[in-house]
């Protein structure tokens, strides 16, 4: 029984844990997101890949923005995507975006932000580059107006420790044995002179 008990909640804790670290779902953004913020200097391509789903409407009127980055606080943002047609992000779609921006590590989160009412519902967006992995994020559902709305799987690093302290003022101690030892001979040479 309560062997049967602990392989229940081990199990439990691994789904969950799994469910939780995956980043399965998109969210909206947390409200302390810093858009804007490069760390790294430098150009690279990135090429982004946006699939609308077949329940999406046949078109769109909204603008569509995306903005995506690593765990370092690099980030790509691009607030209007710039279409070519009228078919842009239309029902079964896939729209290709060729942008440039700082030079990232591996891209761990992405979000989408839509100025407009209308219910366009992504199914997948790609983001690939010739300096990463290709990364692929599902969506399947409808974005909700003026939020950034996507997925963060980042393992945000800690930022680095603070320099260490300086070090400790040079200890007289050395200096006051010197001087003893001074005090010492000097009479001894003095009495050897005299002698």
């Amino acid at each position: 029984m309560a062997m049967s008990l602990l392989s229940f909640f081990i199990f439990t804790f691994f789904s969950i844990s799994a469910a939780v670290s995956t980043g399965s779902l998109p969210q909206p953004a947390p409200k302390s997101l810093t858009i804007g913020y490069i760390q790294k200097a430098g150009d690279c391509n990135y090429r982004v890949n946006i699939t609308t789903s077949c329940s999406s409407p046949f078109h769109i009127t909204a603008e569509i923005g995306v903005l995506f980055g690593d765990a370092h606080g690099n980030q790509i943002y691009e607030p209007k995507l710039e279409v070519e047609s009228s078919k842009a992000f239309a029902k079964c779609s896939k729209d290709i975006f060729e942008l440039t921006g700082p030079c990232t590590d591996q891209i761990c989160f992405f979000y989408l932000y839509k100025n407009g009412s209308d219910d366009w519902i992504p199914e997948t967006v790609e983001i690939s580059s010739p300096d990463i992995d290709t990364v692929k994020y599902k969506y399947n559902s409808s974005i909700p107006d003026d939020t950034w709305y996507g997925f963060d799987d980042c393992q945000y690093f800690t930022p680095p420790p603070p320099p260490p302290p300086s070090p400790p003022a040079p200890s007289t101690a050395g200096h006051l044995r010197r001087l003893k030892w001074l005090a010492f001979v000097i009479p001894v040479l003095l009495s050897s002179a005299v002698l």
